[in-house]
């Protein structure tokens, strides 16, 4: 996996997440809703920070944190629908960006 389908999948993340956040039965008034909408901000962050840096997509590492940043926006692909999951997709989400703050630490 390359750098760009990292970027990709977090982009996918976040338009699950953004679909999540806009569903008229998940108010933004919710502490849960907060707390899903600040990780997603930092995702978003992550993401641009992601596309500036440069990698060696070869070394194991970064090829290991790849394949379970795929694993983790594969699993809230398959909750993320379920308002009813918030716990999990919170976790999922979270999840999601320490992998992406780990990727970014092998910098080059």
């Amino acid at each position: 996996m390359s750098r760009v389908d990292v970027v990709n999948q977090i982009g996918d993340a976040l338009t699950q997440i953004d679909t999540l956040l806009c569903k008229p039965d998940f108010s933004p008034s919710s502490p849960k809703w907060q707390q899903l909408f600040a990780l997603r901000k930092h995702l978003d962050d992550q993401q641009r920070e992601l596309v500036q840096e440069a990698f060696d997509e070869d070394s194991q590492p970064f090829r290991d944190l790849a394949d379970k940043l795929g694993v983790a926006t594969a699993a809230l692909r398959i909750i993320a629908d379920d308002i009813s999951k918030l716990g999990a997709i919170l976790e999922t989400v979270a999840s999601i960006a320490s992998l992406v703050d780990k990727v970014l630490n092998l910098a080059l």
